[in-house]
């Protein structure tokens, strides 16, 4: 009976936000169509009549006054409504799929014995969070009834809307400890493969799935390690401390506070628990001992974290992104680049990094671009004789750009927490886009030169003009996007929005690479990811809430512009603090922790905000090409079948070319900013 409860709960959770997603994606297609169609439909009723065709004339006047009368103001609200929903219950899904990204560095090099403690540990934590958001939500939505209050356009009752929290928390609860459960008796963890596509095996190799240190024998498995008592006992003494605060039996000094902050963020991250829940806990942590917040105030941040339309352009391009990785997008945008380069030296290694920045140019994802071209390049550069080792390091370290050209979940990250332009940054990625692409190309030439690697035969005038007409279709979303958001037909998220729709469409009906029976599977896909990253953002505007309540901030920002440093000495001191965090953490992760502690510095010392945000980007893709974190390795390791160890070797030589390129970037604005400004976008 409770199997069949179960996985009938199983079932309803993925047709909830896999629903939700497509609901809201098309609601926002409607409006915009909505928007335009009744100006349109006017103009062509007058040309119509103009040119004597009356019956066009007359229809055209119907769909007018059709259009005219049809209000969807409310689209807007409730869209936003239906993806803290998604949020919310996709958070639950993804505790049951695995997919919240934490820190687990550490923990991995654990004995056995040890490290089931301190995973028990962790998910025993992000149990007592959830549960706890769950009570104060349904505290919050017992009070939102009694007042009766109501949204602006629905005119919804509001405590429905927010029910959201407490039912989406319990059931993340209840997720927590049915995974802890099933852990505690089979030593299993649910594993999210986050690099898998259609076409590509994962082998389970060691490389990819390391052993923790000492499970060679059962006396080790069995050993107590004093660094497991250490990951589990330092949140709990500085909980005691923080408590010990609020009894009054010590004293904290104002900046030992904010020390407090960080230390019991990075303790509860370095046991592995979800960056998310990290961030969660450290808040109501703060917030219990050393404020006098009202701990319910939490429940309304959880949810107006997320109450942003500008934000909901992240599941949009994640959405549209997964149609493209299965929609056969990367296999022409390969053609084409193929019969433009193919027959340079390294040919088939250049036509795989233009590619990756033509799909980098739709996508907006690293992962994403490293799966979809590196399944395809990697095989056939082996084929006609190319080192797998050559292939791959170029593969992932040129996968990154997906995160630099123009749509950039990372980029949008940024723009919510510093309140920056996304249009504006979309566009100020494409030049520094297109230097890195061609210094990557340049050294790869060099590289192939120098071994004679072979060369394909040169493509005549018609087959790249074919790989040209079978690619216009993906190559059309840079239209969509750029032209939308420079144009003002669209904001960010409704050009977002544009290009899922755009990419469903080419993927089933134009390129049927996929079928409609897929497309549930692809939005389950979608919804989980956006889940997933929408909790941390949520998690991180609590966090932000706090630090700005303790003003730190501001005063971090005093304290740099004290030490004299100059915007010369703080981008160098930035670009290292970033590029040691890309060592521990995904790129999503550090810019909702940092960006909002140095963007105020950084303004303070002149640097524009967008090309700041360029410099972030530029960092978090160097951490996605080296261990122990680096996505893209385990992708392309993934399709190579090449360890870590070996792929961390091959990938040099184009990663010493993004640390020049980083030194580029930071200390040349121009570069970055010359588009958006050119364009009046800055």
């Amino acid at each position: 009976m409770l199997r069949v409860l179960n996985r009938a709960l199983n079932h309803l959770e993925e047709w909830l936000i896999a629903t939700l997603i497509a609901a809201a994606t098309g609601l926002i297609f409607i409006a915009v169509l909505h928007r335009y169609g009744a100006g349109e439909s006017i103009a062509l009723s007058r040309w119509a009549t103009a040119h004597g065709l009356t019956w066009l004339a007359a229809l055209s006047k119907a769909a007018f006054t059709f259009l005219s009368e049809l209000d969807l103001s409310w689209a807007q609200e409730l869209c936003i409504y239906m993806f803290i929903w998604m949020a919310k219950f996709g958070a639950a899904y993804g505790v049951r799929t695995g997919i919240h990204v934490g820190v687990d560095l550490l923990v991995n090099r654990l004995p056995e014995h040890s490290r089931k403690h301190v995973i028990l540990f962790a998910l025993l934590c992000g149990a007592i969070f959830t549960g706890m958001i769950a009570a104060f939500g349904a505290s919050f939505v017992g009070e939102m009834f009694h007042t009766g209050q109501q949204s602006n356009d629905l005119e919804a009752p509001m405590w429905i809307v927010y029910l959201a929290i407490p039912l989406g928390s319990g059931l993340m609860c209840f997720r927590f400890i049915q995974v802890a459960w099933f852990y505690f008796w089979t030593g299993e963890l649910p594993h999210h493969d986050e690099t898998h596509v259609e076409g590509v095996q994962a082998d389970g190799s060691p490389a990819l799935h390391p052993q923790p240190a000492g499970a060679a024998t059962k006396a080790a498995a069995r050993k107590v390690s004093p660094l497991g008592v250490i990951l589990i006992l330092a949140p709990i003494l500085i909980f005691a401390l923080c408590l010990a605060e609020k009894s009054g039996v010590i004293v904290l000094p104002h900046w030992m506070r904010a020390a407090t902050v960080f230390a019991l963020l990075i303790a509860l991250m370095l046991t592995g628990i979800p960056v998310s829940i990290a961030l969660g806990l450290t808040v109501m942590t703060f917030l219990f001992t050393l404020t006098t917040v009202p701990i319910e105030a939490v429940s309304m941040k959880l949810f107006t974290g997320i109450e942003s339309f500008e934000i909901m352009a992240i599941p949009f391009f994640i959405l549209a992104g997964n149609f493209l990785t299965h929609g056969g997008v990367a296999r022409r945008m390969i053609n084409f680049a193929t019969s433009l380069i193919g027959h340079w030296h390294g040919g088939l290694g250049l036509a795989g990094i233009v590619a990756c920045a033509m799909f980098a140019l739709v996508c907006g994802s690293s992962v994403a671009t490293v799966a979809a071209i590196g399944a395809i390049v990697l095989p056939e550069m082996v084929r006609h004789g190319y080192p797998m080792r050559f292939g791959a390091g170029i593969i992932t370290v040129a996968g990154s750009l997906g995160i630099l050209m123009l749509p950039s979940i990372p980029k949008i990250v940024y723009a919510v927490s510093t309140n920056t332009s996304i249009g504006a940054l979309f566009v100020a990625g494409l030049l520094p886009g297109m230097m890195l692409t061609t210094m990557l190309c340049i050294v790869t030439w060099w590289l192939a030169r120098k071994r004679d690697y072979p060369r394909l035969p040169k493509a005549s005038w018609g087959e790249t003009v074919r790989t040209f007409r079978e690619s216009i279709w993906g190559l059309m979303l840079v239209v969509i996007i750029i032209g939308g958001i420079y144009s003002g037909l669209f904001t960010a998220t409704e050009a977002a929005a544009m290009a899922a729709v755009y990419s469903f469409f080419i993927s089933v009906f134009v390129y049927k690479a996929i079928g409609m029976k897929d497309v549930p599977r692809v939005l389950l896909r979608a919804a989980n990811t956006s889940a997933m990253l929408l909790y941390i953002v949520t998690n991180a505007v609590l966090f932000s809430f706090v630090l700005s309540n303790e003003n730190l901030p501001a005063t971090l920002a005093d304290w740099i512009a004290a030490q004299n440093l100059g915007w010369v000495g703080f981008l160098l001191v930035v670009n290292v603090l970033l590029l040691l965090a890309g060592n521990f953490m995904e790129p999503n992760s550090i810019i909702l922790i940092m960006a909002p502690i140095l963007a105020p510095a950084a303004k303070k010392l002149g640097i524009d905000l967008v090309h700041f945000g360029i410099v972030i980007d530029v960092n978090m893709e160097v951490g996605l090409c080296h261990p122990p974190v680096g996505l893209n390795l385990y992708v392309a390791s993934m399709i190579a079948r090449m360890r870590i160890t070996e792929l961390a070797v091959a990938v040099m030589p184009w990663l010493l070319t993004m640390l020049a390129f980083l030194v580029v970037v930071t200390y040349w604005p121009e570069l970055t900013l010359f588009l958006p400004r050119v364009l009046g976008m800055h």
